[in-house]
């Protein structure tokens, strides 16, 4: 089973690609589980709310455009590390509370590391898109997901803070998650635009190492 990516010409319909099937049942399964086991289902719930809108945004605008099963990929394990996240309302999520006490954090980093992940995971899809569908040049579609990593970044932010100031205070305590952190919205709109950055840089590598040497000038 062949894994396209951006530049492969050809798409399977998702009606009959393997792979987006496997995937979005796995993803299925554990969304289901934790439904009936999180942590604190008000939080789990809220942190669900927009996942659940962008995969209806995605399955809606499946004929406007196909992703390579390479996006799909990346799609997978951001999602998953977010559902894992919110299976542990963040703060108290296991592999940060290990990564705290390995290396003596005054936080736990979890949400650190999805909102990093955000940008290194969705450039390529974002890139994908801008090339394929709305024909951006190749040149500015190495910056455009950075930049559209640090506004989605920036808007997320925002949309925690709105709901905080309409939910109890607890609970927006727990789904903002600034765990003490002044500067939590700064840092983690930064290490959105980082990832995405790292993800275009590392993707350019390996299209400079493995393209096509280009044919001596007469």
């Amino acid at each position: 089973m062949p894994i396209s990516t951006a530049t492969t010409t050809h798409r399977t319909p998702l009606t009959e690609n393997r792979l987006l099937w496997i995937l979005s049942g796995l993803m299925l399964v554990y969304w289901i589980y934790g439904w009936f086991n999180c942590l604190i289902l008000e939080d789990w719930a809220l942190e669900n709310a927009l996942v659940i809108i962008c995969l209806g945004i995605m399955i809606w605008s499946r004929k406007w455009h196909t992703l390579s099963d390479a996006s799909y990929l990346c799609i997978f394990a951001f999602v998953m590390l977010h559902l894992f996240g919110a299976f542990y309302a963040y703060t108290q999520n296991i592999v940060g509370e290990w990564i705290q006490n390995t290396w003596n954090l005054w936080r736990n980093p979890y949400d650190r590391i999805v909102h990093f992940s955000f940008g290194f995971l969705m450039a390529y899809p974002y890139r994908e898109i801008l090339i394929n569908k709305f024909k951006v040049s190749s040149k500015a579609a190495w910056f455009i997901p950075i930049e559209i990593a640090f506004s989605l970044g920036t808007i997320f932010e925002m949309i925690e803070w709105a709901v905080a100031e309409f939910a109890t205070r607890e609970l927006g305590e727990t789904y903002v998650a600034t765990q003490g952190d002044v500067w939590d919205a700064h840092k983690d709109i930064a290490l959105a635009a980082l990832g995405a950055a790292i993800a275009m840089g590392l993707v350019y590598l390996f299209k400079k190492l493995t393209g096509k040497p280009k044919p001596a000038s007469l």
